[in-house]
Parts: C-alpha cells; structure tokens; sequence
C-alpha cells in the first residue's frame, strides 16, 4: 500500500482528501504544519508527499525547497499553489516537485493526478474512485463546497475526469506487426529479416558508401599492440619504486606503528596532557567556535 504524506493548511479538506485516499487504497497521513517535516518524512517514509497551503504553518513554496535539499528522500512531490501565489521561474528551479497544480482542485481529480505517478492498478482505483462519487453522499456533499468556488458541479466534475479516462484508452496505439506475429510468424519473420535489411541499407547511404560490417579480424591482437602493453607496464614498474620511496620519506618522522595505529590508552594520555596545556580561558573559546560551526552548519 503506498504511502501519502499530505501537508495542508486547511484541516476540512485535508480530512476529505484523507478520506479519499484512503478509501481507493492508499495510506495517507495528514501533518497541519512544516517544522516538523524531515522528522515525519523519516518516521513515516512516505512515497508521494502532497503539499496545499500559503500561510506561516504550511507553505507549498517552502516545502517544495525544503525537498530540494532533503536528498535522502526519494518520492515523489505534488505542489498546490493557488492564482495569487503563482511560482515565478526562478522559483521553479528551486523547488523539487513532479506535478505542479493550482487551486482550487477538487479531491477527485487530484487523486487523478496522483495515479498518473503510481504503479498501482489505475484502472481499478478509478472505478472505485468514480463509483463512489456517484453514490457517496458525504463525499458528495464535500466535493460540491470545493466545487462551488469554481462554479462547477459534482456531476460536471465527474464527467470531465471520465472524458479524459475514455480519451486515454482510445489513444492506445496497437502496434500491427505485433498483431501480424501473432496471425502468421513465419511472415513475421521475414519482415523482420527485411526491415533489418533495410536498415543495415540506410546506414550505409549515411556513411556515404564507406560503412562496412564487422570484422572480425579487427579484433586479433597485433605484435605491435602487444609491445605497446610490454611497454606500458614496464615503465609502471619503473614508476613503483619511486612512488614507495616518496612514501617512506613522507612517513619516516611519523613516531607510531603505522599498521595498528594509536590504543586506546595512548589516545586517553594524549588527550590528558592536551587537557593539562590548555588554559581554561582557551577551552571555553574553543567550545564557543564549537557552537558557532555547529550552528552554521545546521542553519537551513
């Protein structure tokens, strides 16, 4: 069952679009503010994040840049502005998002929109979905106050999201020579034979009368190969005694075992007479740049 985190500032329609979802198969999760986003994105992996709002708790704008620099998640993002809020360009470029909608959008051709990122069975969730549009009538009912700002109708909205389901099937290209395999293989066959013919043809009109086919003695490994390779390694030997040389001249004042490297009670002496050295005046600035680093390097 795939996961939706929806981020919306309004609570009646983030409870109708929960319900919708939930009720076609999916898991959502509803969140009424951002602060709290990377830790409920960790907790609840979500795999479509939905984002609605244009106020302080909730903005698609922000959040949709937050997820630019989130790279540990790898769902998918629906940003909703509405007309006012349009993103500009630049905007654009720094948001993370794989649909971009506008408000207002009814419940039902959002979840639309959602399945056209899905792997699930489209077909069927549709039908649910479309089914219970006509018969529900607390969806109904929810639906028409979104529609009603549009000035459409539940019946309106339902036939347009119906129309554009009819017209997807019926623009299903079938590929012939699939069908003509199938009623004669043999044929198939030999059309297949032509067409690469024909192919091999064209290629050799690009190249102008000078493509060939493959060769294989192009591949037989000459003399003079094999002594450029003779070569090649010889001087990587001559460059390997050089390279352990710089090495032990870097490494000769190095005062430890380089293979076990420091114990425990080294690092515990040497961190004491550090401790010892060190003023307590100096330690507390360096605890403050500490926190001053920490601080910057957290700050979003």
């Amino acid at each position: 069952m795939d996961r939706v985190l929806l981020l919306i500032d309004d609570i009646q329609y983030a409870g109708h679009l929960e319900t919708t979802l939930r009720k076609v198969g999916f898991d959502p999760e509803t969140i009424t503010n951002e602060y709290n986003l990377a830790d409920k994105i960790l907790a609840f992996n979500p795999d479509y994040v939905i984002v609605k709002g244009n106020s302080p708790r909730v903005s698609s704008l922000s959040i949709g840049r937050k997820l630019k620099e989130n790279s540990k998640f790898l769902g998918k993002v629906i940003l909703i502005f509405s007309e006012e809020t349009r993103p500009s360009s630049e905007d654009l470029i720094q948001m993370r998002m794989d649909l971009l909608l506008f408000e207002p959008i009814s419940a039902l051709r959002l979840v639309a929109h959602l399945l056209t990122l899905t792997q699930m069975d489209r077909e069927d969730i549709m039908d649910k979905l479309l089914r219970f549009a006509h018969t529900d009538p607390i969806f109904r009912n929810n639906e028409q106050q979104i529609l009603k700002s549009m000035g459409a109708t539940i019946d309106s909205e339902i036939q347009v999201i119906t129309s554009s389901k009819v017209r997807e099937e019926t623009e299903e290209i079938i590929d012939e020579n699939m069908l003509f395999s199938f009623s004669n293989p043999e044929e198939a066959a030999a059309q297949k034979a032509k067409l690469a013919a024909d192919t091999l043809a064209k290629a050799k009109n690009a190249q102008g009368g000078g493509f060939s086919e493959p060769n294989d003695e192009a591949f037989v490994l000459t003399e003079a190969y094999k002594s450029k390779l003779k070569e090649e390694l010889e001087a990587s030997g001559r460059a390997l005694p050089i390279r352990i040389e710089a090495y032990n001249h870097v490494i000769k004042d190095v005062d430890q075992d380089l293979q076990k490297g420091l114990k425990k009670r080294q690092t515990k002496v040497s961190n004491k007479n550090i401790f010892e050295n060190t003023s307590s005046d100096d330690m507390k600035k360096q605890d403050e740049e500490r926190k001053i680093f920490v601080k910057a390097l957290l700050k979003k």
